[in-house]
């Protein structure tokens, strides 16, 4: 009997995962018009066209708007909280709860209008491990891009130019 209640609390467990999984797909989904968010990293350094974070730029972060909105963006540059190993060189995120303070664009090295069906380029400081892009869009949708970049000797190493998508 006992082994009985484990394979259904089991079971429950598995469907209630799968349910999650899947709202958190059908939630972080990409729609036409969501802003794409890239980075290169170049020798060279950027040739910035917006406003731009403090120190010097190793690289550029592109933030392209195919809607027919203008969307808002908030640019900040930190360290690593995982291993390389473990995060995903890109991670895209819709946060539930927007009221907290870390939204708070006071926080943010770099706010920026995107317009419509237009780009903008921002420097990306050389110690940076992992740049946050919080964007938001048409409708109210928040969604947070976190690119991880390399470490500040990749390129110093004669590797070519490289893009974080």
């Amino acid at each position: 009997m006992l082994i009985f209640v484990f394979a259904v609390i089991a079971a429950a467990g598995a469907l209630a995962a799968v349910y999650r999984l899947a709202a958190a797909g059908f939630r972080n989904g990409d729609r036409p018009g969501d802003a794409l968010v890239s980075a290169v990293l170049s020798t060279t350094g950027p040739a910035t066209t917006g406003p731009a974070t403090t120190g010097a730029a190793a690289g550029t972060a592109v933030v392209r708007n195919p809607s027919g909105t203008p969307v808002l963006v908030g640019l900040t540059a930190g360290p690593a909280r995982w291993p390389a190993r473990l995060a995903s060189p890109h991670a895209v995120s819709v946060p539930r709860w927007t009221l907290r303070g870390k939204f708070d664009p006071a926080r943010y090295e770099c706010v920026a209008v995107v317009p419509a069906g237009g780009a903008a380029e921002f420097a990306v400081p050389p110690c940076a491990a992992v740049l946050v892009v919080a964007v938001g869009q048409e409708g109210g949708r928040l969604r947070v891009h976190r690119l991880r970049l390399p470490p500040p000797g990749y390129l110093a190493e004669g590797r070519p130019t490289m893009t974080v998508p």
